[in-house]
């Protein structure tokens, strides 16, 4: 397709569509991708997206050597939630024009979505050395900006650095040429290289190069002051704070202490100004002056719920006014749930080693938010003050994230407050068994859950023992999760069917050895089953047969579900299962056969690629084609945790299985990297799989002291594990690494 002719379909696109004039010579298919093109832009200025993106797709493979197609066909798909695909189309596109500086730019914001963060610096700096760009400067500067983000991000504040000097280069060195060509108005010029400049500043500091960083910031200042420039006081006002934060780090506090007073004049209502007032004065030596200045300024803002928070936490480090400081606490916490002010409150509450308040202070939450039986609906006045309570809870929930130590601690104090037989509310109970399960306390997860099955309301019966009895699998305790399933199925007036019982209890049975019983068990729950559970019942008991061993079985079952079931989705989910079923009744060619088959349908099935990716490294064959496999199915999962909003970034099995790969291959260095991540993530801690792995590389680095620390591991995991299917019986992976542990003795 002639690209003239391309441009001459977009020019016209705004108008009613009519068929494009023709080159001479152009063939008929030529002239069907033409009219198609053109077709899809008008959808697509009419925001009919679908029909475009098919518009577009019928165009490209009218003409599969034209790229206009595609690159509109990578926007949209990005814009439609289909990111694996823009990705691999856009890896397509710059193959064909590595200069394009647009698709080079929107890979890399997809790659950064999805986890790639080395990939989408190495695609933002394509984007920044495109020759193309010098025509465009307003596009330059925003490559530049992305491609500053993204290095920082990645730590590499050099490259950050010297992407947002050559942003500022364009819009104060060549200002002029840049407004002589269009590319920006004066104003628009002044603010780029305003917000570049204050950009600059914060990297700098992070470089650890405090007086460029406070030359950066006042540069900035001044344009943002300016009444001819970019003229906005509050900008530049803004600007103290972050020359506070520059003189800090050049270790300059009297200065940083005038800049951040000229910066509270503005009253901001977030808690970080205030505290780092407290620390300068403290590292000014004028430790005495915090509590006074901090009431100072409170009582001439005495709604700035954020300041009397960092007054009562400063109030609160002295036992002598901490119950003054708990009571502003709590008239603070009566009226704002502001995530801002109650992460301070937490924090204050760690600091002074006094864990249990925060408890308490969920307590009080809950019970509020508790369902009571009645007839009548809550008053507008009752439900505002369970939207607030639960406010409240998601803000102590968020101003724990990522704090470890903070997270132990409650932790501790919510083991002595049930040794203690303290009664909370259901909520609490449920609240602090999810806290313990994320951190992978699964002894007092267990407990905490079990404390919420007793006291949940009917309507939260099920995430009540669902959650207990996922703690149960994940512990590796099927026989707790049998007593428990039998427990509730001999619950009266329980609002949960049989069939979830049953469901569970199959496998764990399954998993004690008790045949019988099992597949009893899971014909119950078919029996049960209402009809849109109909094949998961079916696939849990191909599932126990395959804990059994039960292989030829699970097969022919399986065989069965495949003519019972025909949709897409479904035929999907059985070949999965078969796959395992082949795998363990070692025919391993109809396996490979299954995924392949899986793949060829859906190409971005991660579970498969990374099976497949598995077992291809596992027997030493085409171990580059397991390697791109499984790096794919690390893509993709990571790609469908971020949009369900998913706790754990990623999936430490699929890491392991990168490491296995990259171990066969003999790269043993990333192989460590990759192991060492999976055993870092919470379902790699607990996987003896990983840790044997590690041991491995570690014996082939040469280290045999690790080694023997990490085989020694694996060998503990693999015996805590008392399930049948457990990789040390059923692979007889335990026998192994006792003798591995014999070479390093």
């Amino acid at each position: 397709m002639l690209p003239g002719l391309l441009v001459g379909a977009v020019l016209c696109a705004g108008a009613e569509p009519e068929a494009p004039k023709s080159a001479p010579g152009m063939t008929a298919t030529h002239k069907d991708a033409l009219t198609k093109y053109g077709l899809a832009v008008w959808n697509l200025r009419r925001e009919r997206l679908l029909t475009a993106a098919k518009l577009f797709e019928a165009a490209a493979k009218d003409d599969p050597e034209a790229i206009e197609p595609l690159k509109e066909l990578v926007r949209l798909y990005a814009q439609l939630g289909r990111e694996p695909e823009a990705i691999k189309l856009g890896r397509k596109i710059l193959e064909k024009d590595p200069t394009d500086h647009d698709t080079a730019a929107l890979l890399a914001r997809l790659l950064f979505d999805a986890g790639e963060l080395n990939e989408a610096v190495e695609l933002a700096k394509l984007a920044a050395d495109s020759p193309k760009l010098a025509e465009r400067p307003d596009k330059a500067v925003r490559v530049y900006r992305e491609l500053a983000t993204l290095c920082e991000k990645a730590s590499d504040f050099r490259a950050a650095e010297f992407a947002l000097r050559k942003a500022i280069e364009l819009v104060v060195d060549k200002r002029a040429d840049v407004i002589a060509a269009n590319a920006f108005t004066p104003k628009e010029a002044d603010t780029e290289a305003a917000e570049c400049l204050e950009r600059l500043g914060h990297v700098l500091v992070k470089r650890g190069r405090a007086d460029l960083a406070v030359e950066a910031f006042e540069s900035a200042a001044k344009l943002y002051g300016d009444p001819k420039k970019v003229n906005d006081p509050l900008s530049a006002a803004r600007l103290g704070w972050n020359l506070s934060g520059a003189l800090e780090a050049k270790g300059d506090p009297v200065s940083a202490l005038k800049h951040l007073e000229q910066f509270l004049k503005l009253q901001p209502r977030w808690p970080e100004p205030y505290q780092r007032l407290a620390k300068l004065l403290r590292a000014a030596g004028r430790d005495d002056d915090v509590v006074s200045t901090l009431q100072k300024y409170a009582d001439g803002d005495q709604t700035n719920r954020a300041l009397a928070a960092v007054l009562a936490a400063e109030m609160a480090r002295d036992p002598a006014t901490r119950r003054a400081a708990d009571d502003l606490f709590t008239a603070i916490t009566s009226v704002t749930a502001d995530p801002k002010v109650i992460a301070v409150v937490v924090r204050s509450h760690l600091d002074t080693r006094r864990p249990i308040g925060i408890i308490a202070e969920l307590d009080r939450c809950f019970k509020e938010l508790k369902d009571k039986e009645k007839e009548k609906p809550d008053t507008p006045a009752q439900a505002a003050a369970k939207a607030f309570a639960a406010e409240k809870a998601r803000a102590i929930s968020e101003a724990l994230e990522g704090d470890a130590e903070g997270v132990a601690a409650i932790l501790r104090a919510a083991g002595d407050d049930l040794k203690a037989g303290t009664r909370r509310a259901y909520g609490t109970y449920y609240f602090l068994g999810v806290l313990a399960f994320k951190h992978r306390k699964l002894e007092l997860a267990a407990l905490q859950f079990r404390q919420a099955v007793r006291l949940a309301p009917k309507e939260s019966q099920v995430d009540a023992y669902d959650s207990l009895i996922r703690v149960l699998w994940f512990a590796h305790k099927p026989d707790e999760v049998v007593t428990v399933c039998r427990e509730g199925l001999q619950t009266p007036n329980l609002l949960i069917a049989p069939v979830f019982f049953n469901y569970h209890l199959a496998l764990a049975l399954a998993e004690q050895g008790e045949t019988d019983a099992a597949i009893a068990a899971a014909d119950k729950a078919i029996q049960q089953a209402g009809a849109g559970d109909r094949l998961l019942v079916r696939l849990r008991r191909h599932m126990v047969l395959r804990v059994l061993g039960k292989w030829d079985e699970a097969i022919a079952y399986g065989k069965k579900l495949a003519d019972e079931f025909d949709s897409p989705v479904d035929r999907q989910r059985i070949r999965y299962a078969q796959a395992g079923a082949f795998w363990g009744a070692k025919k391993n060619a109809d396996a490979e056969a299954i995924l392949r088959a899986i793949l060829d349908e859906d190409p971005d099935h991660a579970a498969a690629c990374n099976d497949l990716g598995y077992h291809l490294a596992d027997q030493g064959r085409n171990l580059d084609e397991a390697e791109r496999l499984i790096r794919h199915a690390i893509a993709m999962d990571r790609l469908d945790r971020r949009k369900s909003g998913s706790a754990e970034p990623e999936n430490a099995a699929y890491r392991d299985s990168l490491g296995w790969v990259l171990f066969r291959r003999g790269k043993l260095e990333e192989a460590k990297l990759e192991l060492q991540k999976a055993a870092t993530l919470p379902d790699g801690a607990n996987d003896p799989v990983v840790w044997d792995h590690l041991g491995d590389v570690f014996f082939r680095l040469g280290d045999k002291e690790k080694a023997k620390t990490m085989w020694t591991t694996a060998k503990e995991l693999y015996e805590s594990d008392p399930r049948l299917s457990s990789r040390g019986r059923r692979d007889g992976r335990l026998e192994a690494v006792k003798r591995k542990l014999m070479l390093v003795p």
